[in-house]
């Protein structure tokens, strides 16, 4: 493995991380809300009883509990540096498709498709880009294990640049389509689910958006909707 190669090996891992953390922070939100509710209402009921003002410690482990609550809400609130975080660079859409081909292995039965503007600009990080790109052939591969047809298409219209990764497998179940962003969702055995919420991450950080289309006449197309990256 080279030296790129590692790199964006190590991006990638700290993108992941990134998502986990995130999820862990939420759930910790959650079970911290609930803490605060519980002590809360077991102090209230305590207040009316003797016990309340007969031993100064039922109040004192009250308060207690509240600062830790707080210190340890005030540490999820902290945020480190996110990888790629910093002045996006300007990176040419074409580059990290190619560069995302490099990277992943495509099997003799799936006919690749690319059809890609040689000058579609875009305000993003170049690791953050080949990432995404890369999360979303993946992602296309995995609905081919039986072969078909993977296209790529990149294109520039009313002020914006287009990334669409699209595949002729057995599309998202309408059930699905609500949660194919969210962390570890996945219909795939043996499959972590990050692929999809990584690509929508890396699309926020760089003023982007993602939607899903259903492909013609079957499969998924993904389409990343990025701000024009000047002249």
């Amino acid at each position: 493995m080279d030296e790129h190669t590692q790199g964006l090996r190590g991006h990638e891992r700290a993108v992941v991380a990134e998502v986990v953390t995130s999820v862990l922070r939420h759930n910790l939100r959650n079970r911290f809300s609930s803490i605060r509710n519980a002590s809360y209402y077991l102090m209230r009921k305590a207040q009316k009883t003797e016990l309340w003002t007969a031993d100064p410690r039922v109040e004192a482990f009250f308060q207690l509990i509240d600062r830790e609550l707080a210190s340890a809400e005030e540490l999820l609130a902290r945020r480190g540096p996110s990888a790629g975080e910093g002045p996006p660079g300007r990176t040419l859409l074409r580059e990290a498709v190619d560069q995302a081909f490099t990277q992943v292995r495509v099997p003799v039965s799936v006919r690749t498709e690319r059809s890609c503007a040689d000058q579609t600009p875009v305000e993003a990080d170049a690791e953050d880009l080949a990432l995404l790109t890369r999360c979303l052939l993946e992602n296309a591969l995995e609905a081919l294990p039986q072969g078909g047809a993977l296209s790529v298409r990149t294109w520039e219209q009313d002020g914006r640049v287009t990334l669409e990764v699209g595949d002729t497998g057995g599309g998202i179940a309408p059930e699905h389509q609500a949660q194919v962003f969210e962390p570890f969702m996945t219909t795939k055995p043996g499959h972590a689910g990050v692929g999809l919420c990584i690509v929508q991450r890396l699309a926020l950080r760089s003023q982007g958006w993602v939607e899903l289309v259903p492909g013609e006449p079957s499969g998924t197309r993904v389409r990343v909707h990025f701000p024009l990256g000047g002249p």
